[in-house]
């Protein structure tokens, strides 16, 4: 736990994943995967280890999915509650419902679907409690920036944000990444915010509204990047990326396994591999994550994809760049060829 000013916790987990293909049919995207442990509770652990303990989920599409699996937060010794987002009118209408559950509280707020290392909420938290509790925002640099937040800064001071800017105009690679320390002025701004142009109360645009009034943010480059979930392309990556933090996964090339459980299993690094895996005489790897209770058969290969719980590999099968839903049977002799910017789906 990390001394300092006390914190709660607000997470948006309202959203459906639409350019998700069928993966958010049975799972909502916080409670997919990363590494083997659902995003949603790897981002509830990461808030427990700055010191915030007191968190609001704010839940929507499988609302029940998500409910069922915190609970009230006990097994991770914090206190978990819930408010459903019944009409989605976008983000800034999202964080509005913290209202009543922050008060007079300054809160961090993340999205449910959007990944940093655990060093950067720290940083975060860092900043705010040495910045005279002015606002905080992550940010992240970004190639396209259209397809993001620009943000601009006067030194280490947030002075305007635009989304989605025009790439050749922008002037700035800095993308808002999705995690943030507000003060509770912010659902005064956000009541205050009309309808962006695509109908929604956007978050984005209470910030800007805030900025525009002179209120200080402060900005945290975080070193690395933000792993999103958005796409099963952007997904797949983040699994792959992170798979030297979360495991016992090493660089160590070709680890041969003769186990009772896996006997001649040929392990080329990075491997995330879950206890309960029963595979044999097969290669797996690099960057691949497998989950709980899935069966791989026999020469069969696998790289460079996320096999989700309960999946059943045939034997002889083929597997690169793929995403292998929950529950899902792969055939024998089977051949699923993708790519990095073309990750192939299965789901059931």
């Amino acid at each position: 736990m990390t001394s300092g000013t006390s914190l709660k916790g607000v997470i948006l987990a309202a959203g459906f994943g639409k350019r998700m293909a069928r993966l958010t049919q049975n799972y909502p995207k916080p409670l997919l995967p990363i590494v083997n442990i659902p995003a949603l509770e790897r981002i509830l652990l990461s808030y427990r280890d700055v010191g915030i303990t007191d968190v609001l989920i704010i839940t929507g599409y499988k609302a029940e999915a998500i409910e069922s699996y915190c609970h009230d937060g006990r097994q991770w010794e914090m206190n978990i509650s819930y408010i459903r987002q019944t009409e989605v009118s976008g983000t800034g209408s999202a964080a509005r419902l913290a209202a009543e559950f922050t008060r007079d509280t300054p809160f961090m707020l993340t999205y449910g679907d959007i990944l940093l290392e655990h060093k950067e909420y720290q940083a975060v938290f860092n900043l705010f409690n040495s910045s005279n509790h002015g606002t905080v925002s992550a940010l992240n640099r970004l190639e396209d920036i259209s397809i993001g937040s620009a943000v601009y800064l006067d030194g280490q001071r947030i002075i305007r944000v635009v989304e989605k800017p025009q790439r050749e105009t922008a002037g700035t690679n800095l993308n808002n990444a999705g995690l943030f320390i507000f003060t509770p002025d912010l659902f005064d701004a956000i009541d205050r915010t009309p309808k962006s142009k695509r109908g929604e109360y956007e978050l984005t645009e209470a910030i800007q509204l805030s900025l525009s009034e002179n209120k200080n943010m402060s900005a945290h480059i975080i070193d690395g990047v933000q792993y999103d979930i958005g796409t099963p392309e952007a997904y797949l990556e983040s699994n792959i990326s992170l798979i030297h933090l979360f495991s016992e996964s090493t660089d160590s090339p070709d680890i041969i396994s003769d186990n009772f459980a896996s006997p001649n299993l040929v392990l080329t690094q990075p491997v995330a591999l879950s206890d309960q895996v029963e595979c044999e005489r097969c290669r797996l790897g690099p960057g691949v994550c497998i989950g709980d209770g899935v069966r791989i058969g026999h020469s069969t290969s696998i790289d460079h994809s996320v096999i989700l719980p309960g999946a059943d590999i045939g034997d002889g099968v083929n597997l690169s760049y793929t995403i292998i839903g929950p529950e899902v049977n792969i055939d024998n002799r089977q051949i699923l060829q993708g790519n990095k910017n073309k990750v192939i789906a299965i789901t059931n």
